[in-house]
């Protein structure tokens, strides 16, 4: 583990693997640590890992000022820089995947291939999740973190998963508590995902594009997947059957192998610049 400063706040970061770099970007309330092993693995046997905690989790600053999508993505990319990274596969999840789309869009002499899972183009385009999922991931006054993160196994998570994994699920809390995500944080983040629309935009997107999306997920509607598909010019769409939100805990097997065999044909040195 690393700390660097990447534009004006410190950024928690991890460099992992030998190949093409790889940038992880974490979605709403997650952290570095938050991937889980079984997915950074096999990655990490093809790609110079680089995963970090957004601003106000983990190690990172977490300033009080409110905060954007696209100042997330200009972090990403000055960490880019603090690393000595010119250009990089980015590949992001959820909120992390409306960060990736705007590190795309801004810097896109910066990307080779981009991944997309598990996200949407924001506004309100695409389906929405139904009112009590989004209540699941909402914080409850009184309620203590361990309790928030079990009340939002479901939102993220298949049932099934739920029941047969719970030594998994139960790792990923010690992790999460270590540093737990400030409940100023997920005020900011919602915002800042509720403010992200880039529909009009993704037709600019000229990085080699893969969508990766799970077919049961509940959060982010699986249409969503399907819309960004649709939008993006010569882009791929892999949906995983049976994986929630989460798809890269549940398969992360797939979900690594499928990233992989994707970047693996982006061209070396390729951008869209």
């Amino acid at each position: 583990m690393s700390i660097t400063k990447a534009g004006e706040i410190n950024i928690e970061y991890y460099v992992e693997g030998e190949g093409p770099p790889l940038l992880l970007i974490m979605g709403y309330s997650g952290q570095a640590l938050s991937w889980g092993e079984p997915f950074l693995a096999p990655l990490r046997e093809r790609f110079r890992v680089i995963r970090f905690s957004n601003r106000g989790t983990g190690l990172s600053d977490k300033p009080e000022s409110p905060t954007t999508i696209r100042q997330m993505a200009d972090d990403a990319v000055n960490l880019l820089d603090a690393a000595g990274v010119a250009g990089a596969h980015i590949c992001g999840i959820s909120m992390g995947g409306m960060i990736a789309q705007e590190v795309a869009l801004t810097y896109p002499e910066r990307v080779r291939g981009l991944v997309l899972g598990c996200t949407a183009s924001g506004g309100a385009h695409g389906p929405q999740a139904a009112p009590e999922v989004m209540a699941m991931m909402m914080p409850v006054p009184g309620m203590s973190r361990e309790e928030m993160v079990r009340k939002a196994w479901p939102a993220i998570c298949s049932a099934p998963f739920i029941e047969t994994r719970g030594d998994f699920l139960e790792e990923m809390l010690r992790a999460s508590l270590e540093h737990p995500t400030p409940i100023r944080t997920l005020g900011t983040q919602m915002a800042a995902i509720l403010s992200f629309d880039a529909y009009d935009r993704l037709p600019q997107i000229k990085a080699p594009t893969l969508v990766v999306h799970g077919d049961v997920d509940v959060l982010v509607p699986p249409g969503n997947g399907r819309l960004l598909h649709e939008r993006i010019p010569g882009s791929e769409l892999v949906m995983l059957p049976g994986a929630a939100h989460m798809f890269f805990w549940e398969q992360p097997a797939a979900a690594a192998g499928a990233i992989t065999e994707f970047l693996s044909r982006v061209p070396a040195g390729s951008h869209a610049g």
